[in-house]
């Protein structure tokens, strides 16, 4: 191929390449114009990528969160599932759930008790280590001054003993001075009966002085000179008894600060002693206070165990709580269903109000009786001491009578409480006295998770729509003289002429004010109440939980009648609580202690009575104090209120009525003298002397009181109680258990 058309094609193909080339920039031009944003429109993206992109990362949390959200849901489901079926397959599950929310209540309150105790062992804690800190201070204190009164009292005895022995020297050289003295009245002696004796040689000379006068100036200068020689010796005596007196007076001097010696001496050892003594009270202070520092911070690590073991089981109930609410909202839309059905099926009528409450209408008394008795007092006394002895129960004529006295006082003090250690017969007593004087007799053991009064009355089961009755109002039902008004449509067999005993066995195993406390004010509010009344009687009875009645229903009550008696039994021991001071002045308490003599005499069997007692000859036993008589007591009680309140233990005008109740129900109390003084010492020893537990013997103070309450006791000439309390009180902490009497 020649160059030039080679030439020529590669011009043509140059220009057919530049020709696509320019085709293709315009198109792409074109393009460009059309879909590329312009400089504005593409600031704007610019702006709106970051928004865009914070919603599109929400948006994704949010999708993951309903991803999540849907397999806990789906985890819910099957729980549900498994839930329904474990329901299906346990249909108590609504009491236990019930009993659970009781006892999770239960530990909230309990709970809260222990941080309130928390804070106050705390603040005793606290209390007690400003007081051991000031003790020690004192204590210091007290150290230093025993120090320089050391000090001071060494430097007196080196004192003394050099005041003894320039007293010592004083007395030799008195002793000296007395020889000396002697030697010279025998001088003088012996110079007056020289004298006596020359006196005649004297009166010689004189008559022979014209006879010889040389003899008689020699005469004379002997006489002039014994006359010097006298003179001199008599002023040798007289300074010689000058020179006694000041030895003399010295000693007196001597022996005058002597006695100041001795005195201040005595004084400092007194004042020695005292500070030894108080030393040694200090320190037995410092020991006590030490004591009770290690027991409160033994009680503070047992506060902190017991806060810590109840924090975990909040902390389990919780977890608990959460899948009870879950099981919660499923019976709740269960309940609902039901009502439902049960509105759909028509309601409540007066027939499914009495199939509601006829499990109240079942009998609950076992005794049967035939005929009523008509027993006086002491004849009932006497045949209950022969019954206790035919069953082998052992018990002094004094805790018989104090039983009847308490339970006849029952208008005032309507619970009746035995306590004491474990086997001394609490239990026996009330069951052999219904046995012995024809009473109904009701045991109810109490337990201890006890929480309120539909532990003792009983609950309505809203899934089975009917009332759940305790023994205990049933037998209330039976007893009440108004059950056919208060409880409409109810076939209840009626005891109301007769009398119950109802027992109450072990009742602080649970916490009595959570199941009593309502039900005890009830029981003392009926006193001066016209119980006739309708709406007075409704005030304090017992509301029955009937669920919800239709309209034009009235609410069912149970009344506790008064010839229902009530007694409790308690064991003292750490496993039980204590009384409060609601129920103690509210109950007679009866302490039973360890018996002074064991016996296993033999039991021959003897069945209860078919005699009843009625209740109106019971009211014709008892009696209330009208405010006349008992003159000595009721000073006495004003007498010991004075003295309590300095101890800041005084007692109030139900004690006062109470103590004078039942010495007005005392059998034979107001024309036995001796019958009233055992009346008064049984109050002394149930209202009283508790009281006192607790108080420092060693107080100034308690010991004035303990002194005059001890004058009192003397003066009732009951042994046992007198050596009761003495032993009561010879600890340090004032401690009561009762007075043992055989």
């Amino acid at each position: 191929m020649p160059i030039t058309q080679l030439l020529q094609w590669s011009l043509w193909g140059l220009s057919l390449l530049l020709g696509f080339g320019a085709i293709l920039a315009l198109f792409r031009l074109n393009f460009l114009q059309r879909y590329i944003p312009t400089k504005e429109e593409a600031d704007r993206l610019t702006a709106l990528v970051p928004v865009l992109q914070e919603e599109l990362r929400r948006a994704t949390e949010d999708i993951d969160k309903c991803r999540a959200e849907i397999g806990r849901l789906e985890a819910e489901v099957g729980a549900l599932r498994i839930l329904k079926a474990w329901n299906e397959a346990n249909p108590a599950a609504a009491e236990e759930i019930a009993a659970k929310k009781r006892a999770l209540e239960d530990l909230k309150v309990d709970l809260a008790a222990r941080h309130q105790e928390l804070a106050q062992v705390e603040a005793r804690l606290n209390e007690v280590k400003q007081e051991t800190n000031r003790l020690d201070l004192e204590k210091a204190q007290l150290t230093q001054e025993t120090g320089t009164l050391r000090d001071q009292l060494a430097g007196l005895h080196k004192q003394k003993a050099e005041l003894e022995m320039a007293l010592r020297d004083l007395d030799d050289q008195r002793r000296q001075s007395e020889t000396k003295l002697s030697t010279l009245k025998e001088q003088v002696a012996a110079t007056d009966a020289e004298l006596t004796r020359l006196r005649p040689e004297l009166d010689r000379v004189l008559r022979e002085k014209r006879e010889a006068t040389a003899e008689r100036d020699q005469v004379v200068a002997s006489r002039d000179a014994a006359k010097s020689e006298l003179a001199l010796l008599t002023t040798r005596v007289e300074a010689t008894q000058q020179e006694l007196k000041q030895l003399r007076d010295s000693a007196d001097a001597k022996s005058k600060e002597k006695r100041q010696l001795e005195d201040e001496i005595a004084t400092l050892t007194r004042k020695r002693d005292s500070i030894a003594g108080d030393c040694l009270k200090a320190e037995e202070e410092l020991r006590k206070v030490k004591t009770q520092l290690d027991q409160v911070s033994r009680e503070r690590q047992t506060a902190i165990a017991e806060r810590d073991k109840a924090n975990l089981e909040f902390t389990k109930l919780n977890a608990e709580v959460e899948g009870l609410k879950i099981q919660r909202d499923d019976y709740v839309k269960r309940i609902e269903e039901l009502r439902k059905d049960y509105a759909r099926s028509g309601g409540v009528g007066d027939t499914d109000i009495g199939k509601a409450l006829e499990d109240l209408s079942q009998p609950a008394l076992k005794f049967d009786f035939n005929r009523s008795a008509n027993l006086d007092e002491s004849a009932a006394l006497q045949h209950l001491a022969e019954h206790l002895r035919n069953k082998g129960l052992h018990y002094p004529d004094r805790v018989q009578l104090a039983f009847h006295t308490s339970l006849k006082a029952a208008h005032i003090n309507p619970l009746v409480v035995l306590a004491g250690v474990s086997g001394t017969g609490k239990s026996a007593l009330p069951m052999a006295y219904a046995e012995a004087l024809g009473m109904n007799f009701l045991s109810l053991a109490v337990q201890p998770g006890w929480s309120g009064p539909q532990d003792l009355l009983g609950f309505y089961n809203y899934l089975e729509r009917k009332y759940k009755a305790t023994e205990m109002a049933r037998a209330l039902a039976q007893m009440s003289r108004f059950s056919a008004e208060d409880l409409p449509g109810l076939a209840v067999q009626p005891r109301k002429e007769q009398m119950l005993l109802l027992l109450l066995d072990e009742m602080n195993l649970a916490r009595i004010e959570y199941y009593f406390s309502d039900f005890l004010s009830r029981l003392e509010q009926r006193r001066g109440r016209n119980i006739q009344d309708t709406q007075r009687r409704r005030e304090v009875s017992l509301l029955v939980d009937a669920g919800s009645l239709p309209a034009g229903e009235m609410p069912r009550f149970i009344f506790p009648d008064f010839n229902v008696l009530f007694v409790g039994t308690m064991n003292e021991d750490e496993s039980t609580q204590s009384l409060s001071d609601k129920v103690i002045d509210r109950a007679n308490v009866l302490r039973f202690g360890a018996p002074k003599e064991l016996m296993a005499a033999h039991a021959t069997p003897d069945a209860p009575t078919k005699e009843f007692l009625p209740h109106a000859k019971w009211e014709q036993w008892t009696r209330a104090f009208d405010g006349t008589g008992f003159d000595d007591e009721r000073k006495t009680l004003t007498q010991l209120n004075q003295t309590l309140e300095t101890v800041n233990r005084p007692f109030g005008h139900r004690v006062y009525r109470a103590i004078l109740d039942y010495i007005a129900n005392y059998p034979n109390a107001t024309t036995d003298a001796a019958r009233r003084r055992n009346a008064f010492a049984d109050q002394i020893e149930q209202k009283i002397i508790p009281k006192l537990r607790g108080l420092d013997t060693q107080d100034d103070t308690t010991t004035k009181c303990l002194d005059q309450l001890g004058q009192v006791i003397n003066g009732l000439q009951d042994a046992e109680l007198t050596e009761a309390f003495n032993r009561a009180r010879a600890p340090h902490l004032f401690e009561w258990f009762g007075v043992k009497r055989s």
